[in-house]
């Protein structure tokens, strides 16, 4: 029996106050610096609690207070990075990694605690997990792929400045969303963020087939798409399938067509339903399924109990080497049966 085993059972008091300091350690890490009422909404508590336990941080030289709000100190930096394995026993997700990835037949499985979909701060922590798995994967010559959206960027956004010989591409063609979550976008700002090369790919994602088949044989086109194939580490998201259609703007046609296949999920243009078929496939370019065979490190990077079904839907397909997901999908997961 360990000491976090010890405490939940002798002083289940301790084991609380541990959790809701480190919550608030956790916000102000990431919102410095912020007032006790952003805090006491995105912890769902009330102002009172958070400041009677502000001030005791404050006590002890954890966190210092401005006009601005709250910020962590040098040593509040280091007690919140001491406190975070214990964190993670305490709540059970060293065991729960094992279970998930028992569960859906996945190699490695990193948590983050929290339901990103109650709490927004907890794809921070998503985002903060991916990147130091991709720094860890990275070797010089790498040729790195990575999809769009809001997880794809805060997987980015957490990555410290690095010295790398590599080359950063995006994984797909680009969606019509903001510039910013932008696969071109994504690519360009980790390349930068590792030190490395990138290139990009002029080309949307939502065009027709015939028009698609014209555009990959121009010669830019077509030695970009030559470098996104040869790519040996893939980072990618996983979508839900009726949310992705309507952002590839799917027509309301093809949008009841996927609700009628009960499709669940979305990742590299294609559609899954709850079984791990493809029962749909959007015109797209860039990587595919079939391209996952061959890329030495596939990092899939999605949370939130509203994920959980969709992970499963494209787990039960294929498997990738990595998942960083969070506790909220980890528990919706172990629920049903194993993929």
């Amino acid at each position: 029996m360990n000491i976090i085993e010890i405490l939940k059972l002798v002083s289940p008091e301790i084991a609380n106050t541990f959790f809701r300091r480190y919550s608030i350690l956790r916000a102000v890490d990431h919102l410095a610096p912020v007032g006790r009422r952003v805090l006491a909404d995105i912890l769902q508590t009330g102002e009172r609690i958070v400041r009677t336990e502000l001030d005791a941080l404050k006590q002890l030289d954890l966190i210092e207070t401005g006009a601005g709000g709250a910020s962590l100190t040098a040593q509040g930096q280091t007690v919140l990075a001491a406190m975070t394995p214990y964190m993670l026993e305490l709540l059970g997700l060293p065991t729960m990694e094992r279970q998930v990835s028992e569960h859906l037949g996945i190699p490695r499985v990193i948590l983050v605690p929290g339901d990103s979909t109650a709490n927004p701060l907890v794809r921070r922590e998503l985002g903060r997990a991916a990147a130091r798995v991709l720094v860890q994967e990275i070797r010089d010559g790498d040729i790195i792929a990575i999809t769009g959206g809001t997880t794809m960027f805060q997987v980015v956004d957490s990555v410290h400045p690095q010295r790398h010989k590599v080359t950063v591409v995006p994984g797909r063609g680009a969606l019509g969303e903001r510039v910013e979550i932008q696969a071109n976008t994504i690519a360009a700002k980790l390349a930068q963020a590792l030190g490395g090369k990138y290139r990009l790919l002029h080309a949307p994602d939502n065009l027709s087939r015939h028009a698609l088949e014209e555009l990959v044989q121009e010669p830019g086109i077509a030695e970009v798409l030559a470098l996104i194939h040869r790519s040996t580490i893939l980072v990618h998201g996983i979508g839900d399938a009726l949310e992705m259609a309507a952002r590839r703007q799917a027509p309301p046609e093809r949008i009841a067509a996927l609700e009628e296949l009960n499709a669940a999920a979305e990742t590299l243009g294609y559609y899954f339903n709850h079984q791990g078929q493809i029962v749909w496939q959007a015109n797209s370019i860039g990587l595919g399924i079939d391209d996952l065979e061959n890329i030495k490190t596939v990092i899939v990077v999605a949370g939130g109990t509203a994920k959980a079904q969709a992970i499963k839907a494209v787990a039960a397909h294929h498997k990738w080497n990595v998942l960083v997901t969070d506790q909220g999908a980890a528990e919706a997961i172990l629920q049903g049966p194993s993929v």
